[in-house]
């Protein structure tokens, strides 16, 4: 009788831990939130210190054979001339129209290297802590575009390139000309076979922080 008793005072207990270990069917679950995938870095296609002169060198010597311009020599030699702007000949108001923000306009004059006779402008468009130098001949009044520092998105290239992009597009677009690409620390410069003309990228963080571009004025 005394064990029975004892059973009986002890049975709440158990039942209550029952209910704690087998929770009701309709008791709502709180389902456990899955864990977040680790970033996976994405591997570059370009090494680095990218330098494609062999393979440059290579295709320049096999189009010297040929008898006729190379249309990728062609290409290459107008983007290199003007790489903001694909039409030949552009004027002062298309550059200035090309700038996707207020500039300044400067004008300056200088002699003629070739005829003291001659008295040739600069044209300086001032945006953005940035610059593009066009200079102006008297003899053949056309607007050449000899100098540009850029530091903004303001002012992309005529292939979309500008400040801003990263350094997988910088390559992967400058790749489609036959044009000499050598990669230096955060320097990527580019030129022609003939030299004359360059470009070069300033990198930060693998993004384009500056273009600058040195054209050939005779």
């Amino acid at each position: 009788m005394r064990r029975l008793l004892v059973l009986l005072m002890l049975f709440p207990v158990w039942s209550y831990a029952g209910c704690q270990s087998n929770p009701d069917p309709d008791t709502p679950r709180v389902a456990a939130k899955p864990a977040k995938p680790k970033p996976v870095a994405v591997k570059s296609a370009y090494q680095r210190n990218f330098n494609n002169t062999a393979v440059m060198n290579a295709f320049y010597a096999r189009a010297e054979q040929q008898a006729q311009d190379h249309p990728e020599i062609t290409k290459a030699s107008d983007f290199i001339a003007n790489p903001f702007l694909p039409v030949p000949d552009a004027a002062l108001k298309q550059y200035v129209a090309q700038v996707k923000a207020p500039l300044q306009l400067v004008k300056d004059t200088v002699t003629n290297l070739h005829n003291a006779r001659y008295i040739d402008t600069l044209f300086h468009l001032n945006f953005d802590s940035s610059t593009v130098e066009l200079y102006y001949p008297a003899y053949t009044k056309r607007f050449l575009l000899s100098y540009a520092d850029v530091k903004s998105p303001n002012l992309p290239l005529r292939n979309g390139l500008k400040v801003g992009s990263t350094r997988e597009e910088l390559l992967q677009k400058l790749g489609t000309y036959k044009l000499f690409i050598k990669e230096r620390k955060n320097v990527v410069e580019v030129c022609d076979f003939e030299r004359n003309s360059w470009l070069r990228f300033y990198l930060h963080k693998d993004r384009v922080a500056s273009i600058q571009y040195e054209g050939y004025i005779d």
